[in-house]
């Protein structure tokens, strides 16, 4: 909090770190995660990068150093990865053996790789964010025991990057963080993401087969989206063009939406309407950048944000992302299983206090990009999520079965 008493302000000075923990043990934990704290630094920051890239290209460098000490952490993890082939000894149709290698190197790095990344010569509380920061890091790439990867780890690299954005790191120094910077780190993530799970065939982490968006993602849409959002006329491309694998892949390099279904044509064959049926459906039936980009934003906090399956794994520590109520400024409650949803009495010792009252949580929206429904673009509406009897529910209305 800041010095006023305001819960849903960083004071960087008054924060204690600690190690992140599991807080998440059913979907009555899921629910109270909704209004958590670390919910609403979540969505606010989100929303603040999406509004940084309306009209922005994936560029092909930085001048912001801080960015590029930080994308040398995942230049480092990518040679990990040439320096931990896959296993032949140990054949698979999923997970090769290899990845756990990678992580345990990956975790034998990660201070080193903190210290030089951080300004550890500015100040104690740097060093001591790292106990925390190498927690959602090294849960970023997928899981070691499961040997898989999905939108959970997706969103554990997004704590990643809002936690440095909470030390203030990517502005350290003078330097102007920019969407330019924002997307450029994104695309090295997703660069990496990719080689893992070519690499080492990682399962997708509680995929809906062809019912969801994807095997692995959902927030690199919601991000190319949003590059395009906000400016239609101008977008180089419209919904429907990404259907076709030559233009997908001359902007792969440029758009994040792009990138992500041309990584799909290059690891999966036949039709895109067979095999990607949601994607398709949205390229088919959503004509306008706005649409997309608003309708997956909703479908995230539907099928990522408020899934237990998905957010389980989410730890919680006591700086950065605190299982804290946002309106009472107090520890939320613990359960600790189905049966038994005993409280656990008292509260956490962190940075807060009762917020202001009214403070409230917004939903996350993209307030640029949303625009009124007329009778000219009322049939390029992606629909509300829906739900469906014994099964999930997704954006467009398809039925999904969940997967644990």
């Amino acid at each position: 909090m800041d010095g006023n008493g305001d819960i849903t302000k960083f004071n960087l000075n008054r924060t204690k770190f600690s190690q992140p923990v599991k807080r998440i043990s059913d979907v009555h934990g899921a629910n109270d995660f909704q209004r958590s704290l670390t919910m609403h630094r979540l969505q606010t920051h989100l929303e603040k990068y999406l509004e940084m890239v309306h009209g922005v290209d994936v560029p092909s460098s930085s001048s912001n150093p801080n960015v590029n000490r930080f994308v040398r952490i995942l230049e480092r993890l990518g040679e990990l990865i040439s320096e931990t082939p896959a296993r032949a000894d140990a054949p698979r149709r999923f997970g090769n053996l290899a990845r756990r290698d990678w992580q345990d190197k990956l975790e034998a790095e990660q201070d080193k790789l903190w210290e030089e990344f951080l300004p550890i010569a500015y100040g104690q509380i740097y060093r001591d964010s790292i106990i925390e920061l190498r927690f959602y890091l090294g849960s970023s790439f997928g899981s070691r025991e499961r040997l898989d990867y999905g939108t959970g780890h997706e969103l554990a690299f997004l704590a990643v990057f809002v936690a440095v954005d909470m030390l203030g790191v990517w502005n350290f120094g003078g330097a102007k963080f920019t969407g330019e910077d924002f997307l450029f780190i994104w695309y090295k993530y997703y660069e990496l993401v990719h080689r893992l799970i070519l690499e080492y065939t990682l399962e997708p982490a509680g995929s809906h087969g062809v019912w969801g968006l994807d095997d692995h993602m959902h927030l690199q849409y919601i991000i190319g989206a949003s590059q395009w959002a906000g400016e239609d006329k101008k977008a180089p491309i419209r919904p429907p063009e990404v259907q076709n694998s030559n233009i997908v892949e001359s902007y792969a390099a440029t758009n994040l939406y792009c990138n992500a279904i041309a990584f799909i044509f290059r690891v999966k064959s036949g039709p895109f309407a067979q095999h990607s049926p949601m994607l398709f459906d949205i390229s088919r039936n959503v004509l306008s950048w706005n649409k997309v980009a608003s309708g997956l934003i909703k479908m995230y906090r539907v099928e990522v944000l408020s899934k237990f399956p998905v957010v389980q794994h989410f730890g919680f520590g006591t700086g950065f992302f605190p299982w804290v109520d946002i309106t009472k400024g107090r520890s939320l409650p613990a359960y600790e299983n189905n049966d038994d949803h005993a409280e656990t009495t008292g509260t956490v010792s962190i940075h807060t206090s009762p917020p202001v009252l009214g403070k409230t949580m917004r939903p996350l929206q993209l307030a640029a990009t949303q625009a009124p429904t007329t009778a000219a673009n009322a049939n390029n509406t992606m629909p509300p999520p829906r739900m469906t009897v014994g099964g999930g529910h997704s954006t467009l209305g398809r039925y999904t079965v969940p997967r644990r």
